[in-house]
Parts: structure tokens; sequence; C-alpha cells
């Protein structure tokens, strides 16, 4: 009887799925890690809300993680994570770095993907109030890759 009651509680283990409260008081396994950067960098607002709660825990190859999920998801969610980047601009957080680099951060390599990136995120950020800081980090540095892909005679895109 008591194998029964045991194997009818292990679904319920199983099931245990990490939230964003959860995940910001509890130790993360590498596959939490995994999971939650997979949220963020789909957008997913609750888990762009928990960032500066798991940036406070981030070593700094979490962090790195954290902040290309974050650059990941800017055309996808840009107000919440212009939201995020805010917050973590404005706080103390050793590992993290905010606006400057998450915004720049896809676009500094003269690639397709790249320019694919600069282009969904500039759309994003012009539709987005509270995006200029980023859009005009974006921009600057997407011009300064372009001229160095000029000065070599190529060019990924001009504005």
């Amino acid at each position: 009887m008591k194998w029964l009651a045991a194997l009818l509680m292990l679904p319920g283990f199983a099931l245990a799925t990490l939230t964003p409260e959860n995940a910001i008081k509890t130790q993360l396994t590498a596959s939490d890690w995994r999971y939650l950067l997979q949220k963020v960098a789909a957008g997913n607002p609750a888990w762009l809300d928990a960032v500066p709660g798991l940036a406070l825990k981030a070593d700094r190859k979490q962090a790195d993680r954290l902040e290309e999920a974050l650059a990941t998801a800017l055309p996808v969610n840009p107000e919440g994570v212009l939201a995020t980047l805010h917050t973590l601009d404005a706080g103390s957080y050793p590992e993290m770095s905010g606006t400057n680099i998450v915004c720049v951060r896809k676009v500094v390599q003269p690639t397709k993907e790249a320019a694919d990136y600069y282009i969904a995120a500039r759309r994003a950020l012009l539709s987005e109030p509270s995006g200029a800081e980023c859009l005009w980090n974006l921009e600057g540095v997407w011009e300064e890759v372009n001229q160095q892909k000029s000065s070599a005679g190529q060019t990924l895109l001009k504005n």
C-alpha cells in the first residue's frame, strides 16, 4: 500500500514547474537556468520581471546568458525588456550590464544574423516610447560596424 501511495505522489513531483517566484527564492540547477533562459529569451513578461532577482544570484557566466536572453527578447517584447533594463540600470547588480550592453549585444559582429536582428530590434524600438536610449545605442554601434565593414569593402546594411 505504501508503494501505491508513493507512486501516486511521484507525478506531482515530476510535474513541478519552475516559476519566476520560486526561481528567485531557490537554488537553481543547470537545467533550471536553461529553462528560465528560454522563457526570458521568449519575452515572457513574468520571467522578464524576475530577471533583477535572478541577477542578484547570478555568477558572471549566468549573468552573461541572462543578458543574451534579454537581447534575444528585445524585438519580441521591447516594453518588457526595456522595463527590466531600467530596473537593472537603476540598481546594483555586480555581474549584470544594462541598456548599454544588452541593446547592442547582437550587432557587434558583422553577420547576416546581426543585420536581421538590427532590423527587427530597430522596428520594435521605434514603436516603443521608452526605447530612445536603447535605439540610440543600437544605431550607433550598427553604424560603427558598417563603417568598419565599409573600410574593408563590405557593407551589410545601411539605415
